[in-house]
């Protein structure tokens, strides 16, 4: 599959704005001229990295190139460096799963790209090796966990998907013909009556 049919896949939902720092990402931070100031950083759990000399940056949510204006006007305004060349790159992505159970020809996790935010659920099984023999298609549990803006879990839905007649445009889930899969969600299909 080409790259340009990937970005163009209707089954996936991007940040149409691109890549969002998140909690577990990698960054290598490059300040020209500043071997002191440049290294490797761990984004942590409150979405921050701890720079030298300005200290702990809010990153999560931002692309690189809002990093580095961000720590560029930091350094500025601290009085440190009059014009810092800063440049931001991922250096590795955190890992957003799905954990596939049941009646799959894979089971267990299955990591998202790392700019998907997310997947119809039909591609999930799909790309995870598709159904066993045995699988009921038309009844897979979703169970989701719905967290609040501080990231502490609040509830647990668990969703019933006719992922056979998604797949065949057969049934709508709301509004839509596609059951959108988000990391951190179970997916467990079920074997069929024999």
């Amino acid at each position: 599959m080409s790259q340009t049919s990937f970005n163009n896949d209707p089954s996936i939902l991007r940040d149409p704005t691109g890549y969002k720092i998140r909690y577990g990402d990698k960054l290598m931070v490059n300040v020209r001229g500043q071997q002191e100031c440049s290294g490797d950083y761990t984004v942590s759990r409150e979405g921050k990295i701890r720079l030298t000399y300005i200290g702990e940056i809010q990153v999560n949510g931002l692309n690189t190139k809002a990093i580095e204006a961000l720590a560029i006007r930091k350094y500025q305004t601290e009085l440190i460096f009059r014009n810092p060349v800063i440049n931001v790159f991922v250096k590795d992505y955190s890992e957003r799963v799905v954990f596939l159970t049941g009646s799959v020809n894979r089971k267990g996790p299955y990591t998202f790209p790392p700019e998907v935010e997310a997947m119809n659920i039909v591609e999930v099984i799909s790309r995870a090796g598709g159904f066993s023999e045995i699988a009921r298609k038309n009844k897979v549990y979703v169970t989701r966990t719905i967290y609040d803006e501080r990231g502490n879990a609040v509830k647990t839905e668990t969703y019933t998907v006719d992922v056979e007649g998604l797949s065949k445009g057969l049934v709508r889930f709301g509004t839509s013909k596609k059951f959108w899969i988000y990391p951190g969600d179970r997916i467990e299909v079920p074997e069929r009556l024999i």
